[in-house]
Order: C-alpha cells, then structure tokens, then sequence
C-alpha cells in the first residue's frame, strides 16, 4: 500500500513473498481487478517522480502529482500491464487509453 494509502494491487503478495513464491513455484499469482493501478511508464517519467528502478508503486494520483501533470497515454511503455484487457481503474483506464 502506497503512503496516500491507495493500494495499487489489491491481494497481490508482498515483495518478500512474490521472491519466495518464484523460487519456489517459478510464478505467483498476479490477480487484477477494477480496483488496481498496476502500469509501465517511461523511465523519464518515472524519473521526474523522484523514483528508482525497483522503487516502489505509486497511485497515478500521486504519480501526476510528483510530476506536475496528468499522464497521457505515450507516457506509458509497450508492457502487457498496460494492455487494455487488464483489469484496472477507471482513471488508470483514462489516462492509458483505451
């Protein structure tokens, strides 16, 4: 759960247990629904929000808010979290198109 305490991926495990769960298994299950915000965005993006690769998640809401803008759909990266048959947000929904 992000610090404004929206949580991008409901159920999802938390890190240490996704580690133990791929040297176990070699997978874990990664459920989505209308409530994540699981996406890619261009590392400049992610960058001018002040975060680092494997830095956490944040909401699109404190996303746009450390960058000073609303996202727009060329900000997110050719990712199979960003096809639009993932479940996700409305406002995720919005922002990646489609």
């Amino acid at each position: 759960m992000h610090r404004c305490g929206h949580d991008t991926h409901p159920g999802m495990p938390t890190r240490e247990l996704a580690e133990f769960l791929i040297e176990r298994d070699g997978s874990f299950p990664m459920p989505c629904n209308e409530e994540c915000e699981v996406y890619m965005v261009r590392d400049s993006v992610w960058k001018k929000a002040g975060m680092e690769d494997w830095g956490g998640c944040l909401c699109i809401g404190c996303l746009e808010k450390r960058i000073g803008r609303k996202l727009k759909p060329k900000d997110f990266t050719d990712h199979v979290f960003n096809d639009p048959r993932v479940p996700c947000t409305e406002r995720l929904r919005g922002r990646r198109g489609g």
